[in-house]
């Protein structure tokens, strides 16, 4: 994946034409005690688009992560000279235990897009993209969808566009919802290795 594709799948929502079909939304009202701040998240990593695709250059990128207060944290992606402007990411547990990614700009009125977020045994932490299945996208899914805080609802090969002030509990009942699960694929998104290897407390491990 050449290094603007990589981009957009980091960052779609500050691009001008976005090259994924992240689930995109209305800037979501959450506060710090709806969030969740994973311990030893903040540092350096190695930023890498899955799935591998052997035609293209992975254009792996540096990343800086920075927690700004208010369990927020400030993502920089940097290539050689090259310093991409920074978005900032908050996570919410939802009901089921995994953790929402939400990405936005700094500027609200730019909207936010979605991951699921987890952490392989290596370390790495792992964004899945959330997107819908293009046969999915359909008035079961469009009521699944305004049932929990949408105003409306844009499906787009591009993206797809949520309108509407959600809350925390909106989107933990939306990814409960099972109407909004059976839409869902998360094959494409991408990894931050840290770029200094966790060191283990037991020396034994």
């Amino acid at each position: 994946m050449k290094s603007s594709a990589l981009r957009a799948a980091f960052l779609s929502l500050a691009l001008a034409a976005s090259l994924t079909a992240c689930l995109s939304s209305d800037a979501p009202n959450l506060t710090a005690e709806d969030l969740n701040e994973p311990a030893d998240f903040g540092g350096g990593y190695f930023a890498t688009a899955f799935p591998y695709d052997p035609s293209d250059d992975t254009g792996t990128m540096a990343a800086l992560v920075e927690p700004i207060g208010e369990r927020t944290y400030r993502l920089t992606f940097t290539e050689g000279d090259r310093k991409d402007a920074p978005v900032l990411l908050r996570m919410l547990k939802l009901n089921d235990g995994r953790l929402l990614g939400v990405f936005s700009d700094p500027d609200p009125a730019k909207g936010a897009l979605y991951t699921i977020v987890s952490r392989a045994s290596n370390g790495s932490w792992v964004f899945r993209n959330v997107e819908f299945n293009p046969e999915s996208r359909d008035r079961v899914l469009r009521a699944a969808l305004m049932r929990h805080g949408a105003n409306a609802v844009d499906f787009d090969d591009a993206h797809d566009e949520i309108k509407g002030g959600l809350t925390a509990a909106n989107l933990r009942a939306l990814f409960s919802d099972p109407d909004f699960a059976a839409a869902l694929t998360m094959e494409r998104g991408f990894r931050l290795s840290p770029m200094i290897p966790a060191v283990s407390a037991n020396p034994l491990d």
